[in-house]
């Protein structure tokens, strides 16, 4: 392969990003969906989130501030501290709950529910489905995919919960550029 093709390759999946090992899929946000609602909810103050299932059999208080230290930055325009052990400035009608290797299938909203889940036991492929929380509903969703965990400091595994909490966060919905969702869009 000669240096010229090779530089386009990498420039493509630069561009793509298709060739990482993570993939996360968002789901449209629900129409009471806003930023200025993120904002109530988050902005400069602690907010919850509650991790079900470990897919590097790791301990729990371990495992939690490793996710959400990879949490932090990832909402447009507002500050916020993603914790596992809120203080008093988290608001408790919201959170955000991020499920690792479900054991069934498990529609995104289940995740507001607030009733247990089954995970499976960890290695393997990393699934994880997540979901901002007002109360019993969710208010956005997405689904995650890591093929080849290399382990809890892996940049993919890293990028994963990074990219996972961007999608939960849009800064803006979709169904509001215009567009409406047609072929075009």
């Amino acid at each position: 392969m000669t240096f010229l093709s090779r530089a386009s390759v990498l420039a493509l999946c630069a561009m793509a990003a298709a060739c990482t090992n993570e993939r996360v899929v968002a789901d449209l946000p629900v129409p009471a969906y806003t930023l200025s609602e993120v904002s109530y909810a988050a902005s400069d103050r602690d907010l919850r989130v509650v991790i079900l299932g470990n897919p590097f059999g790791m301990d729990p208080q371990t495992f939690g501030p490793l996710v959400t230290a990879n949490m932090q930055n990832r909402i447009s325009g507002v500050r916020t501290n993603f914790t596992t052990t809120p203080n008093q400035t988290a608001r408790p009608d919201y959170r955000v709950v991020l499920a690792f290797n479900p054991a069934e299938t498990t529609l995104n909203s289940y995740l507001c529910s607030g009733q247990p889940l089954r995970t499976s036991p960890p290695g393997g492929p990393i699934v994880v489905q997540g979901a901002f929380c007002r109360g019993g509903g969710p208010l956005s969703s997405a689904t995650g995919w890591l093929d080849r965990p290399q382990g809890p400091n892996d940049p993919d595994f890293r990028s994963l919960i990074s990219d996972m909490t961007f999608s939960l966060f849009p800064a803006r919905r979709a169904d509001l550029d215009g567009c409406g969702g047609g072929p075009d869009c």
